[in-house]
């Protein structure tokens, strides 16, 4: 019967996540501060999620090094992962640099002072100092080797995960009960993402809702032509790599959407990437992915591969530049950007990591102040939504592609009538 469709529907969690960012919006408009005081729904499922990622971290990658066998293919996965990354953010950097030349967000744009802003500015700050690009070496070693699991920063994860893996293969039969345990831990683990998942609608209720009851819906207005030129350049990026994706392995838009349709609301109404990581690889080994690829390549990529991150730096700071009349010549450019290969990496892990790379950027360079990013602030939290976005989506094609590199076979080959396979976490 057509109510029981309706209802079947109604329970799918693409179409939750969309009743929940539609009603979220509208409470935040029509109720702005009962919105504000919605906030914490979002907070507290973000929290929820990540309490789950470094664990998780530390199985993939500890299972996919493992499951090689052999160090020398672990290397060549990595090395090829490595590849694949810097190709993706150089191609990142070019097209946000091409948008903001091209458009020029911030040419003309009359800017208020920021120093209203450098109360929240100092906020973001509060706990995290920015030192310099060294400080990614540094964060990478934990204090303890426990302390890794609750600094809420994955570098030290990835670290130690390597360490136990190498181990593991080196102790050989001995590690064998080890390796049962942590391939035990990790089916735990993805189940109970599948409980804390369906909360997602609540969270993105929640998040929208405070965002819009906070800024409004009009105060985009004045930095509407920046918003509009990263969606601009993060669009082309997306629109490359999964032609990429299509020309090298068969797998077209339309399927890739299909499958991956909920972690893009999802991403979409938490700003964040962490969330659907155990969905994003078990959607993958469905696609035909090896575990002992997806193990190592998606978690190296919340770290390694924050395209998103590179298209907001050149883009953002091309802004700012305008915006405050600084000339950037193109050999200062060629600067910025070989500086922005690293630091799109050097912040992984940390909250609102874009704003956190453009800081570190700007604290490396004398060209723009440091204080101006304050203005960003405000509209930082929509900006965050393609920037996450377009991370995932490169997290997903830099899998797909290292796959396909390493000779395996996808859905493509073994399903051309590119029916989707039901796989959940």
């Amino acid at each position: 019967m057509q109510w029981e469709g309706e209802v079947r529907a109604f329970r799918r969690l693409y179409v939750q996540m969309l009743l929940g960012i539609l009603a979220g919006t509208a409470i935040g408009y029509a109720a702005p501060a009962f919105g504000r005081d919605l906030g914490p729904l979002g907070i507290a499922f973000v929290k929820a999620m990540r309490m789950m990622v470094p664990p998780v971290l530390f199985c993939t990658i500890v299972e996919g090094i493992v499951r090689h066998g052999a160090a020398r293919d672990t290397g060549t996965t990595v090395l090829r992962s490595l590849i694949v990354f810097v190709a993706i953010t150089v191609a990142a950097l070019m097209i946000g640099l091409t948008a903001a030349l091209l458009l020029r967000p911030g040419d003309g744009l009359p800017l208020p002072s920021y120093g209203d802003a450098a109360a929240e500015l100092e906020r973001q700050l509060a706990g995290r100092h920015v030192t310099g690009a060294g400080d990614f070496l540094i964060r990478m070693v934990p204090e303890t080797l426990f302390s890794a699991f609750t600094a809420g920063d994955v570098l030290p994860v990835l670290f130690v995960a390597g360490l136990v893996g190498f181990g593991l293969l080196r102790i050989g039969e001995a590690g064998a009960p080890i390796v049962r345990a942590i391939e035990a831990l990790t089916r735990l683990q993805f189940a109970i993402f599948g409980f804390l998942i369906r909360a997602a609608p609540i969270g993105a209720f929640g998040a929208i809702a405070y965002t819009v009851g906070t800024y409004g819906l009009g105060f985009i207005g004045s930095l509407g032509l920046l918003a509009a030129t990263l969606a601009l350049a993060c669009g082309a990026l997306i629109a490359a790599l999964v032609t990429s994706v299509w020309l090298t392995t068969g797998l077209g838009a339309g399927r890739l959407s299909r499958t991956f349709r909920e972690e893009i609301l999802i991403v979409l109404g938490t700003s964040s990437t962490e969330v659907v990581l155990p969905r994003l690889i078990v959607k993958l080994e469905a696609l035909g992915c090896p575990r002992s690829i997806v193990g190592l390549t998606v978690p190296l990529g919340y770290s390694l591969n924050l395209a998103g991150t590179a298209v907001y730096l050149i883009v953002a700071t091309m802004f700012l530049g305008e915006a405050l009349g600084v000339a950037l010549p193109p050999e200062r450019i060629g600067v910025f950007l070989l500086v922005m290969l690293v630091t799109s990496k050097a912040a992984a892990g940390v909250t609102g990591s874009g704003f956190s790379a453009l800081l570190l950027t700007l604290s490396l360079l004398p060209d723009i102040p440091v204080g101006a990013a304050a203005l960003l602030i405000a509209i930082d939290r929509f900006l965050s939504e393609m920037r996450a976005l377009t991370s995932a989506t490169a997290n997903v094609a830099a899998s797909l592609l290292v796959s396909r590199w390493s000779g395996a076979r996808l859905a493509s080959a073994i399903d051309p009538g590119g029916g989707e396979q039901r796989h959940q976490p």
